[in-house]
């Protein structure tokens, strides 16, 4: 299945001779409540979702990953480590979890709300039973981030034909356009701000995060590709 690949410019700037050094998107002082307001928590569910979280493959390793599709850094890690996670889950070895996040397109000032859409996107597909298209339909579209330079800005179209790239074959398109799982996005980034990671120390305070097993992967330190590696090899 063929895999996206981010810009360039963001790429070049995050790795160098297989290190790569992340910061973040870090969603501010004052997170959301852990716990959704009615409005948040009756929203539609996609199947296969369980506490706000994606699924992809069925290998024992387990892979989850805290993301907006809006933030840079999320998409540099992709660039970086997206390939090595995507052939653990389709060898068996491992389970990929997203988490959605959205709160990045308001910081951005993004009126097409893209971190909303595009996780919206993700989760009609795994609901229309397209689990294991999510590692490279989510690859193609951190690679098309709306930006704020106005370089970029998918319509709903354009999300669809990002869906087909991708390898799925169901029509998701009513989810798409009425935005199905909107709400439920909004929930998962309540539920997520602030909270704690079961089994770490992590506070999910911003992203990306990415746990492997219960390992909280370092993404300041260098070398998460190879540490990456490491930890899924350890866990198999």
């Amino acid at each position: 299945m063929r895999r996206a690949r981010p810009s360039t410019r963001l790429f070049v700037t995050a790795v160098a001779a297989g290190t790569l050094l992340l910061s973040g998107c870090a969603a501010g002082s004052d997170p959301a409540p852990t716990t959704p307001p009615a409005s948040s928590a009756s929203a539609a569910t996609p199947a296969g979702a369980t506490e706000y979280g994606l699924h992809s493959g069925t290998g024992h390793v387990s892979i989850q990953l805290w993301t907006d599709l809006s933030c840079p850094y999320c998409q540099m890690l992709e660039a970086a480590t997206g390939d090595i996670i995507a052939d653990a889950v389709a060898d068996g070895t491992a389970t990929l979890t997203i988490h959605p996040l959205n709160f990045v397109s308001g910081k951005h000032g993004d009126a097409t709300d893209w971190s909303t859409r595009g996780a919206n996107a993700l989760a009609a597909a795994l609901d229309a039973g397209e689990g294991d298209a999510l590692p490279a339909f989510y690859a193609i579209l951190q690679e098309h981030q709306t930006l704020a330079d106005g370089t970029s800005h998918p319509s709903d179209d354009d999300i669809l034909a990002f869906a087909k790239d991708a390898g799925v074959r169901a029509d998701i398109s009513d989810a798409v356009t009425s935005r199905r799982f909107a709400a439920w996005v909004n929930a998962s980034n309540e539920h997520w701000l602030g909270a704690t990671i079961a089994g770490t120390h992590q506070v999910v305070q911003g992203v990306p995060i990415l746990v492997v097993d219960g390992t909280v992967i370092d993404l300041s330190s260098g070398d998460v590709v190879s540490r990456l590696q490491a930890t899924i090899d350890a866990a198999r």
